[in-house]
């Protein structure tokens, strides 16, 4: 078939670019003639360096060759950025080149494509309290109801298939967007993490987190934490950016005032070989965002040998581990709760090791193989 596979851009260099690229691969591999279609042109040099053995695809559709995705933080520049999205949405599908259109960015508009991944819907960033980088809770109090009008307008013009990420997604699509959709969950590189991050024993002490630097994953939380344990230093390693420095700031300025400088590290735009050795060492896997869609980082995590101990929230404890405290990992409320855990984890090695088996196997239910699988079974499927 002769598919378009749209997406904003891949220069974002996240997981949802991440699952845009496993996608192009599973359907190329299946011998369909794949076009992607994007705002911005790819900068394939810094792509292909970052997600490192990727497929390309048969052809590419961009508007600007300008990198506009630098600057979504800016109001003015996000609201065109995202319109012209939606209008090339809409000449795609009205153009009838392709026999399928699959939109894997469907978090600002979830209508138009044949099949679209929600990986977050925005209509529902107020109810989770996370606001996009390109506005203010305050505007966005104001600008959201236009924003749901508009959008609501299209659900009911233009209907397609919706998929997503999680249980804990498809329940606030449901309520939210009073729509049904499948889960497919995101593809890990479980194989990557396993074959990286066992050639160290565990020894020592470190919990590891691994998050962007952005307000809504609640980095704040760490140092907490900290200062309630007894036993583990934290390690945090994240990509970052001018965006960042905000919460950088507040992160170590928590640092200072709970006097755990020697307990928490902060570390940013780590190379591969300096990621994949902390992983190697760390213990425990700590996981602070609440509410989180899926949690990625999660499983590469626990296909490293990590515990987890995530937030009693979201896809990370509904979805990863299953709601089940104590098989794959374990989740907490308070921070006194996560630290806590932590403590006793990093204490007794035994417990600590057989609860990490059943981590390591229970990653494999998310590789990047099974994802390959499915969304080719799904959008063969909707063609038809």
């Amino acid at each position: 078939m002769k598919i378009a596979v749209a997406h904003h851009s891949l220069n974002i260099l996240g997981g949802a670019e991440r699952l845009c690229l496993a996608t192009i691969e599973a359907l190329r591999k299946k011998g369909h003639d794949v076009t992607l279609v994007t705002v911005e042109k790819t900068d394939w040099s810094i792509v292909q360096k970052y997600f490192r053995n990727m497929a390309m695809p048969n052809n590419e559709i961009y508007v600007v060759k300008n990198r506009l995705s630098k600057s979504l933080s800016k109001t003015p520049i996000a609201s065109t950025y995202f319109l012209i999205y939606i209008m090339q949405l809409l000449v795609t599908k009205s153009q009838q080149k392709y026999e399928l259109v699959l939109n894997t960015f469907g978090d600002v508009i979830n209508s138009i494509a044949d099949i679209t991944y929600v990986h977050f819907p925005l209509r529902a960033a107020l109810i989770f309290s996370q606001i996009p980088v390109f506005t203010s809770r305050s505007m966005w109090h104001i600008v959201a109801p236009l924003y749901n009008a508009a959008t609501s307008f299209l659900d009911r013009a233009f209907h397609g298939e919706l998929l997503t990420n999680s249980r804990f997604m498809q329940e606030i699509i449901k309520n939210v967007l009073r729509r049904n959709s499948l889960v497919v969950y995101p593809p890990v590189d479980v194989e990557t993490f396993s074959s990286r991050c066992f050639k160290h024993q565990k020894k020592g002490y470190t919990a590891a987190t691994v998050s962007r630097f952005t307000p809504k994953r609640h980095l704040e939380q760490v140092p907490l934490i900290a200062k309630h344990s007894k036993l583990a230093k934290f390690v945090v390693m994240g990509k970052a950016d001018d965006y960042s420095l905000p919460t950088l700031r507040e992160v170590e300025k928590k640092i200072k005032e709970l006097r755990v400088q020697d307990r928490v590290t902060l570390l940013t735009n780590v190379p591969y070989n300096k990621f994949f050795e902390t992983l190697s060492k760390a213990k425990v896997y700590l996981h602070v965002m609440p509410y989180d869609h899926f949690g990625i980082s999660v499983v590469e995590a626990m296909a490293s040998g990590c515990v987890p101990v995530v937030h009693r929230s979201g896809g990370p404890w509904q979805d990863i581990l299953d709601c089940r405290q104590g098989e794959y990992g374990f989740s907490y409320t308070s921070v006194e709760e996560a630290a806590s855990l932590t403590d006793a984890l990093i204490e007794d090695e035994r417990f600590r090791s057989k609860t990490a088996s059943r981590a390591v196997y229970r990653a494999k239910e998310f590789d990047k193989a099974v994802f390959m699988k499915k969304i080719v079974e799904v959008v063969e499927k909707g063609a038809n």
